[in-house]
């Protein structure tokens, strides 16, 4: 089963159940198209896990290890609690082959645990149909934003209001071919961060910017960015978007302690898209996850513009994808 990444316009950072990943807020993004992950699942006697990143074998051990049994461990209670206490094998063996350099920002977890889900639907389908509510809700329990991959177009993760297992799950607002954005990938670095997005989103509430983000979120932000994308309105998404963007990394950066994930070379280009867009009147947003990464989204009227300013940044990887 192949499954994507995705870039989120409103971020997801934070929260109220670290266990069971429940977000403080609601999040809005766009799944991508590219590049992918691809996850097959089989029947084992114990858990097993085979992971290749990029051609490469990748051991997946320790606290990796552990994040996996927990989520299949969860699983296997949400499905107890829809009545399929046994739908899962006792033991599984996934293999991974991901094609997303992790731990840079381009949201390879997301990929792998939205793949993982949608995997567990195909596998258990003639024990129990699961719709995509369903398996937003099995991917959230091993990456928060992975609920939002499961499906296409451009999505929201609903944060729900209790601490039940099913409390927060995914829903699409408009399907992949209502507005065709690209997003160019510019990768500074493909070095791993040192503090994994699970951490920091623990840390989260130690910054005392934290409860006034979640409130903007909750009052203002996620329904503006709704209404962008209906009305597609690129002006209006760019400004709630980087908004967002910027707070989430002020947040990350006031922590206790504090996570500076944005690299010299990212406020650089950063820098030099303001620039540019300024300079061309151009339609094109920057926005980066937990990583060095710049995500630029266009719409077509400036996609080739923004290709081959990626690709002129020197000692950088560039990766296209658009909605999908």
């Amino acid at each position: 089963m192949l499954s994507s990444p995705n870039i989120a316009f409103i971020k997801y950072w934070g929260n109220r159940n670290n266990e069971l990943r429940l977000p403080m807020a609601d999040s809005l993004s766009m799944t991508l198209d590219h590049p992918n992950a691809e996850i097959t699942i089989q029947e084992a006697d114990t858990l097993e896990i085979h992971s290749y990143t990029m051609g490469k074998e990748r051991k997946i051990e320790g606290e990796h290890l552990e994040r996996f049994r927990t989520h299949i461990e969860l699983t296997r209670r949400y499905l107890a609690g829809i009545g399929a206490p046994k739908a899962l094998p006792s033991g599984l063996h996934i293999t991974i082959a991901s094609n997303i350099p992790p731990s840079i920002g381009l949201a390879s977890s997301a990929a792998v645990f939205s793949g993982i889900a949608k995997t567990i639907r195909q596998m258990i389908d003639k024990r129990v149909e699961l719709d995509d509510a369903q398996t937003s809700i099995i991917a959230r329990l091993g990456s928060g934003s992975a609920a939002r991959s499961v499906i296409g177009g451009y999505v929201a993760l609903a944060a729900g209001e209790d601490n039940a297992i099913n409390a927060s799950r995914a829903w699409q607002i408009a399907p992949a071919n209502h507005w065709q954005l690209y997003d160019i990938i510019v990768v500074p670095s493909q070095t791993e961060k040192s503090v994994g997005s699970t951490e920091g989103h623990a840390l989260a509430h130690t910054s005392p910017h934290f409860a006034a983000r979640i409130e903007a979120i909750r009052t203002r932000r996620q329904r503006e960015c709704v209404d962008a994308i209906l009305e597609k309105d690129f002006e209006k998404l760019q400004r709630v978007s980087e908004e967002d963007a910027l707070d989430m990394h002020h947040v990350m950066e006031t922590s206790n302690p504090p996570l500076k994930y944005l690299s010299q070379e990212t406020h650089r280009i950063v820098g030099e898209v303001k620039a540019l867009r300024e300079k061309e009147h151009l339609p094109v947003l920057f926005t980066m996850d937990a990583g060095p990464t710049v995500h630029l989204i266009c719409t077509d009227e400036a996609v080739q513009e923004v290709r081959s300013f990626a690709k002129a940044q020197k000692g950088c990887t560039v990766f296209e994808a658009k909605v999908g």
